[in-house]
């Protein structure tokens, strides 16, 4: 079943898609960068607040692919108790960024302060795709992989990728047992098309801001929108395809 992720940047936001039932609060700064990252103060507010009652995942930064600065950024978020860690892939992903990343999923395995957490790697379709390396993630302990887009101004997943592109990424990821995500400006009119594809959750930040501008705030009324359109289109696709009316 296709889960809805709000990527928010701070408790007031969070609060907004909680009430909406969104099933992933995605902490991420929008004025810092595609993946730019909230402070941990803000990400330990809202895992409080939040407390179990949906994921939430964070996102580390624009990094570079080094793999001790990654490890330290993955050891930071994870002090503040959320479930998964969001890493973006902006240039090669070497065996050395793997190993680290295979250090740190052992470590959020074993738990992090006694709570634990998983990996999850964002590649960019505008960008270039490395897919080759989800089977190495995979073997790493890597929990999941998602496509979103860097340069937001140029056209959004569907534009840099067919469907049955994106069809072949949800499924090769599915076949190495991962989680398979979708975001990058998706709108409303995506909705439907994505989720035949089946992927484990659709990620939303524009869509679900005031005039549909990602640096602006969360609108209420727009989540409450899209989390409608995910979760009847997704009761409609499931009708169709089991006879049920």
């Amino acid at each position: 079943m296709t889960g809805m992720l709000a990527s928010v940047s701070d408790l007031q936001e969070a609060k907004i898609a909680l009430q909406e039932n969104v099933d992933i609060i995605d902490l991420k700064d929008p004025t810092q960068g595609v993946l730019g990252a909230v402070t941990t103060e803000i990400a330990q507010e809202v895992v409080k607040f939040v407390s179990g009652q949906c994921l939430v995942s964070a996102t580390i930064g624009d990094l570079p692919m080094q793999a001790t600065m990654i490890g330290q950024a993955i050891t930071t978020m994870a002090s503040t108790g959320v479930d998964i860690i969001k890493v973006g892939v902006f240039d090669e992903l070497t065996d050395e960024v793997i190993a680290s990343l295979k250090e740190q999923a052992i470590k959020g395995a074993k738990g992090f302060n006694g709570k634990q957490f998983t990996i999850v790697i964002v590649f960019f379709a505008d960008k270039g795709l490395d897919l080759g390396k989800i089977s190495d993630l995979a073997k790493a302990g890597i929990r999941g992989v998602m496509l979103d887009t860097a340069e937001k101004t140029k056209g959004n997943l569907r534009t840099h990728m067919q469907d049955k592109e994106l069809q072949s990424f949800v499924m090769q990821a599915k076949s190495y047992g991962l989680l398979a995500g979708l975001a990058g400006s998706l709108r409303a009119s995506d909705i439907a098309p994505l989720l035949e594809m089946e992927p484990d959750y659709l990620g939303f930040r524009g869509a679900l801001c005031q005039d549909n501008c990602r640096i602006q705030r969360i609108d209420s009324s727009a989540v409450r929108k899209i989390r409608s359109l995910v979760t009847n289109t997704k009761e409609e696709f499931i009708h169709a395809n089991t006879g049920l009316q």
